[in-house]
């Protein structure tokens, strides 16, 4: 009778998790022999919105490893800050010189989840070529609880390799190209405005109750009526205020829209710091503003002291002229598809870090 031992069965149950997770985001590639101490690659593709899916640049390798429950707790492991995992000192050196980044999938039996390392980032930054003249043979590596290998941790794998590839292929400053791929489809919508006979304006959720902020980025037929007006962005970001908007589209030129138009400031007093001021109108009704950097006053509504709602129209300035020019060179390429349906949105906060 064959007998299979417990650590076995164990590897051989989450590395079949990992890979039932992991095949929706690209195909795996293996070594016909196990000599580069890496379990599995991952060769990332990504969905068009044709329905088909392309195959990107991106080939990513996991080595991956397990804790199980009796070893750590449930307990334990949900109050932990961070998973120590160790890891053999040559095989990190023979991961820290390769040009594609391995990553540790660490998975913690009691929980049931894998979290995610970088493990060449991680070296670079706690030993970097220190690591050559480590009198040891093993040491601890630590991933944090913060970084669970989920959908996020794979978009932002693909997100960094996107960017490098755009970089390469455009000759184009780094910067740029971040703007490009956040943003593609908001400044070739912007870009394109005319031609389509739409306009567009920023409808801004400054939260007074919330720690987020919102931006609704909406599109209607030029002269259409308020009802027309249909969200094609929703843009949340923790801690942002309205007076941030301008910062976060740095290729977009603001205005504030007709009801605000003539409205010079002139009654308000000074700003504070952070380019707000409360506005009291003749009848006495309380209208929140803020000042845009070309020094027009956007006047809000008070929306009962939950949020102070904003109104500004976009357009594109230089830097967003240059950045459609590049954007339509990358559709041209065929290295991005538009995507024209109503239903994008992106959240920025902390909590979407990983450590990839």
């Amino acid at each position: 009778m064959a007998i299979i031992g417990k650590t076995d069965e164990f590897e051989h149950k989450y590395k079949e998790q990992f890979r039932a997770f992991a095949a929706q985001f690209g195909h795996f590639v293996t070594y016909e022999r196990d000599i580069a101490k890496r379990d599995i690659g991952l060769h990332l593709k990504e969905p068009l919105p044709s329905g088909e899916a392309k195959l990107t640049s991106c080939l990513c390798w996991f080595q991956l490893k397990g804790i199980m429950a009796e070893t750590l707790p449930e307990d334990k492991a949900k109050n932990a800050g961070a998973f120590k995992c160790r890891m053999k000192v040559e095989d990190l050196k023979f991961w820290f010189l390769q040009p594609m980044p391995t990553y540790l999938a660490l998975y913690v039996e009691s929980i049931d989840k894998f979290f995610i390392l970088n493990l060449q980032k991680y070296v670079e930054e706690k030993w970097g070529r220190k690591l050559f003249t480590l009198n040891q043979k093993t040491v601890d590596v630590e991933v944090s609880a913060g970084s669970p290998l989920d959908d996020e941790a794979f978009a932002l794998i693909l997100r960094k390799s996107t960017i490098e590839e755009w970089t390469k292929a455009m000759s184009a400053d780094e910067s740029h190209v971040r703007l490009c791929e956040r943003d593609y489809n908001v400044i070739w919508r912007i870009g394109t405005a005319a031609n389509r006979k739409v306009e567009h304006r920023f409808e801004i959720f400054d939260w007074q109750s919330k720690t987020r902020g919102e931006i609704h980025i909406e599109e209607r037929a030029v002269g259409g009526a308020d009802d027309d007006w249909e969200t094609v962005r929703n843009h949340w970001q923790y801690m942002l205020q309205a007076t941030g908007v301008e910062d976060m589209y740095p290729y977009l030129k603001f205005t504030v829209d007709e009801e605000n138009e003539g409205f010079s400031g002139e009654d308000v007093d000074e700003f504070d710091e952070d380019g707000y001021r409360n506005y009291w109108e003749d009848d006495g009704e309380y209208r929140p503003s803020f000042k845009l950097k070309n020094g027009q006053v956007a006047l809000g509504e008070d929306c009962s002291g939950e949020y102070n709602l904003y109104y500004i129209i976009p357009e594109l300035n230089e830097l967003g002229l240059s950045l459609f020019n590049l954007i339509q060179t990358l559709i041209d390429v065929k290295f991005i598809e538009v995507k024209l349906d109503p239903g994008e949105f992106i959240s920025v906060a902390p909590w979407h870090h990983r450590q990839v």
